[in-house]
């Protein structure tokens, strides 16, 4: 399971470990990717390309030759790309969430007028200083910043990927937006695409019902996928 660019593995572990916990088979492994987190000997990556093969070779060393699904949140949605462009065949499911397509923030097709969404929960507010303020407490912002939107590689496929995805996107994502991860959909004939309203770029946090349903109904096509 791969963060956002500046968040840790307690972004995505706090939403997703209760989704697993009814569940039984599943492995979870979450990255810390180069510069954030506890990973440490990672100064000498000079791109987005480099820090690819950095978590491809740790895919390969945790789990040789295993059949893996793929969950990606914003940066680690292009990660996740760039992954399943290299390993296809290794990968049984895709799970995009607010995923990030164009590297140019000029170029994302955002709406101008996006207002804040407001918070009137205190779960929500804890939330939010456990899983996203708390989890970039360890980055190298400086060494983030300077390597920032540096690609070197396309993450668009070369061909379909024809295993389950889901696409989640928020309405009010002012980081994002959603209309970029709909022009990838030809991509993944599989696809289930969802634009939620007052879903933010931090919409697992904000909808957490919802997104638990969501999950769950991926997981489901991912395991039933002999029916298709």
């Amino acid at each position: 399971m791969l963060n956002g660019y500046y968040t840790d593995k307690r972004c995505l572990m706090e939403s997703m470990e209760p989704i697993f916990k009814d569940l039984t088979g599943y492995k979870r492994i979450y990255f810390d990717h180069p510069g954030v987190g506890m990973t440490k000997g990672y100064e000498n990556i000079k791109n987005w390309e480099e820090m690819l093969n950095v978590i491809i070779k740790f895919i390969q060393k945790v789990i040789p030759n295993e059949r893996f699904l793929l969950v990606g949140r914003s940066f680690g949605g292009y990660m996740a790309q760039g992954i399943l462009k290299k390993r296809r065949g290794l990968v049984d499911g895709l799970l995009l969430l607010c995923p990030l397509i164009e590297l140019d923030r000029n170029k994302r097709d955002i709406d101008k007028d996006i207002k804040e969404i407001n918070n009137t929960k205190k779960e929500t507010d804890i939330r939010i200083k456990k899983e996203i303020i708390k989890s970039i407490e360890n980055t190298d912002k400086d060494f983030m910043e300077k390597i920032r939107n540096k690609s070197t590689f396309d993450s668009r496929l070369n061909e379909k990927f024809k295993k389950p995805v889901t696409i989640l996107t928020g309405r009010q994502d002012q980081v994002v937006g959603y209309r970029d991860a709909y022009n990838i959909l030809d991509n993944y004939p599989r696809a289930s695409y969802i634009v939620l309203d007052r879903g933010n770029h931090i919409l697992h946090i904000f909808k957490t019902h919802i997104f638990n349903a969501l999950v769950k109904e991926w997981i489901n096509r991912v395991e039933n996928e002999s029916y298709i």
